[in-house]
């Protein structure tokens, strides 16, 4: 019985689960530097995972928790990176499961040709000034979000990975 709940879990994890690899490019106003990652991320039903094969780090998120791996090695972020993380997380699940009534509860949204501009109307407010989105043939291919701080994170949809 075990066996064959373990099995049916199995396949609804693939049902929901969804993967895409990316480039993600973050500039950092303080030090005036970028940083450019390659990675893979993974929508599941609760939550997502983001890979980073050459550094060899996941982000776990399962809707209510981070877990942060490096080397297979699992390590402790300070509370207000963690809180960052979950909001950035959580925009982009919404973003993935494309509800417009709670992106419109959540935003004031531009539409200009292929892009979309989102501007948080709640506690998001505090920490994004806003967020670009590309898509090309009504597929999402980039994801920029400037923030408060003057960083900004530009996210690369590069393919799906079946």
């Amino acid at each position: 019985m075990l066996k064959a709940f373990f099995l049916f879990f199995l396949f609804l994890s693939a049902l929901y689960a969804q993967s895409y690899s990316f480039t993600e490019l973050r500039y950092s106003d303080a030090i005036g530097k970028s940083m450019q990652l390659d990675g893979e991320i993974t929508f599941k039903k609760e939550g997502l995972e983001i890979k980073y094969p050459k550094s060899k780090r996941v982000l776990d998120y399962d809707g209510e928790e981070i877990s942060f791996f490096e080397d297979g090695n699992l390590v402790e972020l300070p509370s207000e990176q963690i809180s960052n993380m979950m909001h950035y997380f959580d925009i982009l699940k919404l973003l993935h499961e494309g509800d417009e009534n709670e992106l419109k509860s959540r935003f004031i949204i531009k539409k200009l040709n292929e892009k979309t501009l989102l501007y948080p109307t709640n506690n998001l407010k505090y920490y994004i000034e806003h967020i670009e989105l590309l898509k090309k043939n009504s597929t999402l291919k980039n994801i920029k979000l400037f923030l408060k701080n003057n960083d900004s994170i530009t996210i690369n949809i590069t393919n799906e990975i079946s």
